[in-house]
C-alpha cells in the first residue's frame, strides 16, 4: 500500500511540476493542455507502479489510476466548481481512458523489464 501511494504521489508531483513549467508558455489550445496533463499523469503512474510494485504491477496500476481519477473528479467538483458529477458518461469515459493508458504503460514497462533481464519467453 505504501508503494502504491508513493507511485501516486510521484505521479501527481510530476504533473504539478510540468504543469507549472508549461504555464510559462502560451499554449493556444486548452484541450491540448488537459490532454497533455492526462497523458503525463497516467504514463508516469503506470511506470512508477511497475517500478515500485514489482510483485503486483497491474493491480497497482489499476488501483492507482482509479484513485487518481476519483481525486481529479472530486477536485474538479469541489474546488473548481466544474459540474463533472452531472455527466456520468463523461466520468466513465475519463476513468476508462485513465485505466487503459496506465495499464498499457504498465504492460509495456513489464515487457521491457523482462526483455532487459533476458527472462522474456
Amino acid at each position: 500500500m505504501r508503494k502504491l501511494m508513493q507511485a501516486i504521489g510521484a505521479s501527481i508531483l510530476i504533473t504539478v511540476l510540468f504543469s507549472f513549467i508549461i504555464g510559462f508558455f502560451n499554449i493556444p489550445s486548452f484541450n491540448g493542455y488537459i490532454v497533455f496533463q492526462m497523458i503525463l499523469t497516467y504514463v508516469s503512474l503506470g511506470y512508477f507502479s511497475v517500478k515500485w510494485n514489482p510483485k503486483t504491477p497491474y493491480t497497482a496500476a489499476f488501483l492507482g489510476a482509479t484513485i487518481v481519477s476519483i481525486l481529479s473528479i472530486l477536485t474538479s467538483y469541489f474546488l473548481l466548481n466544474v459540474l463533472v458529477l452531472w455527466d456520468p458518461a463523461g466520468i466513465g469515459r475519463s476513468m476508462t481512458w485513465a485505466v487503459l493508458l496506465t495499464l498499457l504503460v504498465a504492460i509495456i514497462t513489464v515487457y521491457m523489464k523482462q526483455r532487459k533481464a533476458g527472462t522474456l519467453v
